[in-house]
């Protein structure tokens, strides 16, 4: 297990989160040095006592899972992959560390610049797909579950690289109370999921990774998310158990004509094992 980040950690501003974690601006303090560095801090609030029989039990079991997590970001080094700086435990919460990104997740990124072409949106999603390309190589491999535009942050150089893979899923295994807008104990967010993660209780796999990249790829390029039109999660997550699939008609800013609907269409295959892998969609990128 790695040892727990050392020096102090101040957190200076909220900036986002969600019913299982707030995310802040802060500065570490490493122990021997002056100056601080400017770091993204993320609080997990850890166990739920009112649904567990045994709190203690089940916050040790937390720990163990926490511990287990930095193991894998620790050691997922890529370009594409936001590096891992460490974590604390502060009573029941754990806080993760990674580097501070300045300029957002890809979604704001995308709204703050809206001069950027089609060439240099398509690198960006290009940067994640080898990112998950990555993760999907590894022995054994590590699954995103939760693929969107607000879990991929933009590097000071302008890459996009990959974040909170794997917290999500294991997250949902601890019993923790969580924010993900799905039925049940589904890891990922409403219009990303796949058919096969809603109707049954299989975990998340390379092949629903590939799937919630198409969603991804229709939002950047878009400039919509999948079924941006129904407000209601539980209609979205019925459309997609019935199988059905976003509209180019729904996509003015990416026709019908547009050639990428020839990569989406496989992504969204119900039959996982027909969908591309991620190297296919690098290919076609």
């Amino acid at each position: 297990m790695p040892p727990q980040l050392d020096g102090i950690l101040t957190e200076t501003g909220r900036v986002g989160g969600g019913g299982f974690s707030d995310v802040y601006r802060g500065d570490w303090t490493q122990v021997g040095h002056a100056q601080p560095t400017q770091v993204a801090i993320k609080r997990h609030r850890g166990i739920n006592t009112q649904d567990v029989s045994n709190p203690a039990e089940a916050q040790a079991r937390f720990e163990r899972r926490t511990r287990r997590e930095t193991v894998i970001w620790r050691d997922a080094r890529h370009d594409n992959i936001l590096p891992f700086l460490g974590y604390q435990f502060n009573g029941a919460s754990a806080v993760l560390v990674s580097p501070w990104c300045k300029n957002g997740c890809l979604s704001s990124y995308i709204r703050a610049h809206p001069e950027l072409s089609r060439s240099q949106k398509l690198k960006l999603l290009k940067d994640a797909a080898l990112g998950l390309e990555y993760l999907h190589s590894l022995q054994p491999p590590i699954i995103h579950a939760d693929i969107k535009p607000e879990n991929i942050m933009i590097s000071d150089d302008i890459r996009a690289v990959l974040s909170d893979f794997g917290i999500s899923r294991f997250m949902v295994e601890a019993g923790m109370q969580t924010g993900l807008t799905t039925s049940g104990g589904t890891p990922g967010t409403a219009g990303y999921q796949s058919k096969e993660l809603l109707e049954s209780d299989l975990r998340p796999t390379n092949k629903s990774d590939v799937y919630a990249f198409g969603g991804l790829i229709l939002g950047i390029m878009s400039g919509k998310r999948p079924f941006h039109r129904v407000r209601a999660v539980a209609t979205i997550i019925l459309a997609i158990v019935a199988g059905s699939q976003p509209l180019a008609a729904d996509h003015p800013d990416l026709p019908a004509s547009d050639p990428l609907w020839d990569l989406l269409g496989p992504c969204w295959n119900p039959v996982p094992q027909e969908r591309p892998s991620m190297t296919d969609i690098i290919e076609v990128l």
